[in-house]
């Protein structure tokens, strides 16, 4: 990989620092927000839940932040 940004090296070290996966988590909150919106464009607790538990599961892969960069 040619240019490391900074959000790969929190990935990176997400598989097995918990502080960089709850940074790596945070980065991500926009995105899991936004898509758990209800029809009342209201965050369900339920669904946010779940999406940051996949987030986690896939952040711990091995390879998962070298797949995101390429």
């Amino acid at each position: 990989m040619k240019n490391k940004t900074k959000f790969y090296e929190i990935l990176v070290r997400a598989k097995t620092d918990e502080v960089s996966m709850i940074l790596a988590i945070d980065k991500i909150m926009p995105i899991i927000d936004k898509y758990s919106m209800n029809e009342k464009k209201q965050i369900d607790q339920d669904l946010k839940s779940i999406l940051i538990e996949y987030a986690i599961s896939v952040i711990k892969k091995d390879d998962f932040a070298d797949k995101l960069a390429k």
